[in-house]
């Protein structure tokens, strides 16, 4: 009887301590008095249990906290060098491997080129460049929180399966990582890992109901109700981009006829500047390619479109266009207060988010603009490896333990 109170006393103990882990996570450095405040615990038994994971490398002393009258104090904050997050931010085009320390700081970032379509051999690239970007900075598995694998697709929720890029090597990434390296490995639809970054770090911080459309070489939707990202029954939610926009439009590569990505994607954008260059469109494009339209790119276009190039502003006019036009079919379910605009697209700025707000106002009903904001992201890119990170370390604390 007396080893089963002992065992009971261990557990809820450990579930304080992966409490007050959360606690610094999601707040940053504390005392323990504000701590106490959150946790349903008596300052000593806070205190010990700060001790016992000073002792253990999760927590360090990082200052002194104000206070009115007397000794200040201690700041208790996480040990950025006791753990890592390996976040794999992947789109159509390339990938990107960012290691985070437990501070959320960025500690390397590398890019590489990887094709997702009709690649059948991107789960062994993964795995090959994981194992260098450890052994290039000196770290062992066991120092690892786990890996977050953010990448477009209808990805299942429950196993990480992405079903629009098939592998035959392994069906589930996470699988693949946990048996070949024993992290935990855990997979997200890149919107979806935006909007987590928006609401642990980026301007969701302080809002509850918000959409958050990624613009990219794709067209995708997080959403967060009630201040929670929502998933749907699989994880599928948030497909904005394969709503059919034009019955007679072009077709998409999931096999359907004039959907949204059709006609507001980074690559179609490019496409329609060449075009309309080959039809005889005068555009500052043409001067800064000296004239070659293969080295027309999405840089190239959005700086003209900031110097005022007439071309680039009306593409991307018709762009935001059809966003908004899309968006107000979302608006009118989700209710949402903010629309944060993300990807590559978004650094068009006013030029996208002008004609999303025009197409906003004229299809939405009224009620539902009164309150509402569109803005532009200020994490940018940074938002999915952000939220990736987020969503590794939200499901550390609740499914695999960290003490």
């Amino acid at each position: 009887m007396s080893e089963l109170k002992e065992s009971i006393v261990e557990i809820k103990k450990n579930r304080i301590k992966q409490q007050l882990l959360k606690e610094l996570y999601i707040k940053g450095p504390n005392t323990v008095i504000e701590i106490c405040k959150f946790i349903n615990s008596s300052p000593p038994s806070i205190s010990m249990l700060f001790s016992e994971l000073m002792e253990e490398g999760w927590v360090i002393e990082t200052g002194t906290g104000s206070s009115k009258s007397g000794r200040k104090p201690t700041l208790y904050g996480l040990n950025p060098s006791h753990g890592y997050v390996l976040i794999w931010s992947i789109n159509k085009i390339k990938s990107k491997a960012i290691l985070f320390n437990l501070k959320h700081e960025i500690v390397s970032i590398n890019e590489f080129p990887l094709s997702l379509e009709n690649n059948l051999f991107y789960a062994s690239f993964l795995l090959d460049k994981t194992n260098d970007i450890l052994f290039e900075n000196g770290l062992d598995t066991n120092k690892f929180i786990g890996v977050g694998i953010s990448m477009p697709g209808l990805i299942d929720k429950n196993n990480g399966y992405n079903f629009s890029y098939e592998n035959t090597e392994e069906k589930s990434l996470n699988d693949l990582f946990t048996k070949q390296l024993k992290i935990p490995a855990f997979t997200i639809n890149d919107a979806k890992a935006i909007a987590f970054g928006e609401k642990r770090f980026g301007l969701a911080k302080n809002y509850n109901n918000v959409l958050v459309v990624s613009i990219d070489w794709g067209v995708g939707l997080g959403i967060l109700v009630d201040g929670e990202v929502f998933n749907g029954t699989s994880g599928f939610s948030g497909e904005l981009g394969h709503i059919q926009v034009r019955s007679t439009g072009e077709l998409c590569t999931c096999g359907k006829i004039g959907c949204l990505e059709t006609i507001t994607t980074t690559k179609t954008l490019i496409r329609r500047v060449k075009e309309e260059l080959k039809n005889g469109k005068v555009s500052k494009i043409t001067k800064l390619t000296n004239g070659d339209f293969e080295k027309i790119n999405e840089d190239l276009i959005i700086t003209a479109t900031h110097e005022g190039d007439e071309l680039c502003i009306d593409l991307f006019h018709e762009i935001g266009t059809e966003l908004g036009k899309a968006l107000s079919i979302a608006i009118h379910l989700f209710n949402p207060e903010l629309i944060i605009i993300d990807g590559l697209l978004a650094r068009a700025d006013k030029f996208i988010t002008i004609p999303i707000e025009q197409a906003i106002n004229k299809y939405c009903l009224i009620n539902f603009k009164n309150n509402l904001k569109v803005k532009t992201s200020i994490l940018k890119e940074t938002a999915a490896y952000y939220g990736a990170y987020a969503y590794v370390m939200e499901h550390a604390f609740e499914t695999i333990g960290l003490i």
